[in-house]
């Protein structure tokens, strides 16, 4: 396993000042951001397929520096209502799949997005509740009409590009937990990977460590993000208060960075389960602590998952194959 880290970070950077503190941190695996909602900062990925001058330079970013990229994100919503948001949602994914097919680069980590509530719906609209039957006719008629569809045609070009398509669970969108995800993949035959991020599931009720055990083989990136409560404003208004992003004392969760929100045998548990499903590949530390400076914030992240990722490989099969045991030396 190997620390990474999500290059959103640095959006207040150029790529060059930012690769540049992510050597400096001991860090040597991205996820550059790109495309959807991410604003240009760092790259647009349909010029780096059309100018191979341009996508020459760019991988050379990384590679002077000794860096390798572990996936490109691109977070759209490829589903708005908006026919020219969703165009351009759609065009990123491309894009970004045709990048990461050009550069070697085996995965692309995407958002499910969500849809309006019918045909005529100007605006997006994630229906959680199902208990009313006009909720659960819009609900339907999003998962039929919109989401399965397009990301059948989503995983063909992914196919094409021959990347996997990882999708993180996220509030908001319509893939947002165990269930939704799972009933997306068998939709798509299988073609669908989950990237696990604590913070998105922990505020949600939802056990990172039972998900991933659940989601098995299907697990293709893992994300390290923390999250914590103010128990306060829980108990005064629940975990889904609507209201700004910084009303700190509004709120009833923050992300932290990680130790800010759980303790080392959380992440240990974290890690742990996802060798157990097979999954012994990068895991990414992404940073959206309002409290914190980037700084501190990749510090402290660094420091505890130096502490608790391993160092060498998964040991093959049953520690005693390494032994000749025979019958005799027991009886």
């Amino acid at each position: 396993m190997e620390i990474g880290l999500v290059l959103a970070t640095y959006f207040d950077r150029s790529l060059a000042d930012a690769l540049d503190a992510t050597v400096e941190a001991g860090i040597t695996v991205v996820e550059p951001c790109g495309g959807g909602h991410f604003p240009d900062t760092h790259f647009i990925p349909s010029r780096l397929v059309e100018d191979p001058a341009e996508r020459s330079a760019f991988q050379e970013a990384f590679t002077s520096r000794g860096l390798r990229i572990a996936a490109f994100a691109c977070h759209g919503n490829p589903l708005h209502p908006d026919r020219r948001r969703r165009l351009v949602a759609r065009e990123s994914f491309t894009a970004t799949c045709e990048l990461a097919r050009l550069l070697g680069v085996s995965r692309v980590d995407v958002l499910s997005g969500v849809p309006g509530g019918g045909p005529q719906d100007r605006t997006p609209n994630w229906i959680v509740n199902s208990v009313y039957p006009d909720f659960r006719k819009c609900y339907e008629w999003q998962w039929n009409e919109e989401l399965v569809p397009y990301w059948r045609e989503a995983v063909a070009v992914a196919n094409r590009c021959e990347v996997r398509i990882c999708m993180e669970p996220h509030p908001g969108d319509m893939i947002y937990d165990t269930d939704t995800f799972l009933r997306l993949r068998e939709a798509l035959g299988g073609h669908l990977f989950a990237n696990v991020d604590p913070s998105h599931l922990v505020w949600l009720g939802i056990d990172p460590v039972s998900m991933i055990r659940e989601l098995g083989d299907a697990v293709g990136l893992a994300h390290v993000k923390d999250v914590s409560f103010d128990r306060d404003a829980i108990r005064r208004t629940g975990l889904l208060k609507s209201c700004n992003y910084d009303a700190w004392h509004e709120r009833s969760w923050h992300y932290r960075a990680l130790g800010y929100g759980h303790p080392e045998s959380f992440w240990r548990d974290y890690v742990m389960a996802l060798r157990s499903v097979g999954y012994d590949d990068d895991v990414i530390i992404e940073i959206e602590d309002p409290f914190l400076s980037r700084e501190d914030a990749l510090r402290s992240s660094l420091a505890m998952m130096e502490r608790v990722l391993p160092k060498d490989p998964t040991p093959p099969g049953n520690w005693f194959d390494a032994y000749e045991w025979q019958a005799a030396d027991i009886e």
